[in-house]
């Protein structure tokens, strides 16, 4: 009986009391952290930034940086192309927006003894280096391995330097073309047969697929980032290749 009566007293003290007109401001919520794994590593999936408020300027899109190579480091580089006979060429430096260009720019006639790489090319030569690797130790293996006598005798590209952002979009990260780390090949030619250019050829059963399959698998060896056909629409006529680093050595290859 007793608590009975202690209920109405104590809401009349509490009613006397001055309360604060809010009650206290929960803390904001942590950020979220993002693992490798759940970024997206796409070297060509454009991310776009959200609108800015009314009033305000737009965001400044991301740019980019190409490592600057000492001398000694492409002195080393250039003997490593000459051991796999590699033609090729330095070039003046580049320079664009948003960081696009190099300091030291390779054309490269032949990628392997006799094997030529069409149209002129503008390379870092790391990237050049990683080329010539993949041709000598994967697509040539791959060549002999076709039916009747063939020889490959030229590696066609879409492109190497191009200062423009990932898929040719106006918005997102710049490409690592920008900075001339990436290649895109589209097709391949021989003496003794036709050529084989890079398309969709999953279950076709023939030769074409399995050279294909070849090469691009053998590629994430040497190469950070491989896309093709499959990827997404943008690279159902050629492989992209790339040397771009990413966190912990990861590697995509789609």
């Amino acid at each position: 009986m007793r608590r009975i009566f202690l209920l109405p007293l104590m809401f009349v003290a509490l009613a006397g009391l001055d309360l604060p007109a809010e009650g206290p401001v929960p803390d904001d919520k942590p950020e979220q952290t993002v693992t490798p794994q759940q970024a997206d590593p796409d070297p060509d999936a454009a991310a776009i930034p959200d609108a800015p408020p009314a009033g305000k300027e737009k965001p400044a899109l991301p740019g980019i940086a190409a490592p600057v190579d000492s001398e000694v480091f492409l002195a080393a580089c250039e003997s490593e192309l000459r051991k796999l006979q590699v033609i090729f060429e330095r070039l003046d430096p580049l320079t664009g927006e948003n960081g696009c260009g190099m300091d030291a720019p390779y054309a490269i006639t032949e990628i392997a003894k006799g094997v030529a790489v069409k149209p002129a090319t503008q390379l870092r030569c790391t990237a050049a280096l990683s080329l010539a690797r993949w041709v000598g130790a994967v697509v040539l293996p791959a060549a002999s391995a076709l039916p009747e006598e063939v020889r490959l005798k030229a590696i066609n590209h879409g492109s190497t330097y191009v200062c423009r952002r990932r898929n040719n979009l106006a918005t997102g990260k710049m490409s690592e073309h920008s900075i001339g780390n990436a290649i895109d090949i589209m097709n391949f030619e021989f003496d003794g047969r036709k050529p084989i250019g890079v398309s969709p050829r999953a279950g076709d059963g023939n030769f074409e697929e399995a050279f294909q399959r070849a090469v691009r698998g053998g590629a994430c060896l040497h190469f950070t980032t491989v896309l093709g056909p499959g990827t997404n629409a943008s690279h159902s006529d050629h492989l992209h290749l790339d040397i771009a680093k990413r966190k912990r050595g990861y590697r995509l290859c789609q």
